[in-house]
């Protein structure tokens, strides 16, 4: 439907624009523009069908929401439970430091197409804590991606992973 409207839009907008255009009428078919000359009596019908793919541009949405301004709320497959599973099987902890205690904060987004893109933290507890959260984020699977308006957009959440390792000498 976008691209009929987009279509019809360019032809009529090309009709109008040149200067030997007279009267400019919309064929059912949204496919047919139907131009007359105004210096001839005797009516002259064009039918232009040609549409040239680099004149269509439907123009994407590529704004990144809040998550408390979306109707719903990405979501790891499987809920949160299974996201927490995620991290704990697969997140590394450093190895250098014996004892390591703290949060980190990691965002990102969640793409239209269930993928996320643009991990970063902005808090860690050490020791590369904040590397490993980013470095598991482009690992993750795939979300199901917020909605607005019943359709997909993409969404910046945030994660707080708690860090709580202790091991025995």
């Amino acid at each position: 439907m976008k691209k009929i409207s987009v279509l019809l839009f360019l032809c009529l907008t090309h009709c109008i624009s040149s200067s030997d255009t007279k009267k400019v009428s919309k064929n059912t078919t949204a496919e047919q523009n139907v131009t007359t000359a105004n210096d001839d009596e005797n009516a002259v019908s064009e039918i232009d069908t040609h549409t040239d793919d680099s004149e269509i541009q439907i123009k994407e949405d590529t704004t990144v929401y809040n998550i408390d301004s979306i109707d719903v709320k990405p979501d790891f497959e499987g809920g949160l439970k299974k996201l927490h599973k995620f991290i704990r099987f697969n997140y590394h902890y450093p190895e250098d430091e014996l004892q390591v205690k703290g949060t980190v904060d990691v965002n990102f987004i969640v793409e239209k197409d269930d993928t996320l893109s643009d991990p970063k933290f902005t808090k860690d507890a050490g020791y590369g804590t904040g590397k490993e959260a980013v470095r598991l984020m482009k690992k993750c699977p795939r979300w199901f991606p917020g909605m607005h308006n019943n359709d997909s957009v993409r969404v910046r959440y945030y994660l707080t992973i708690p860090i709580d390792v202790y091991q025995d000498e």
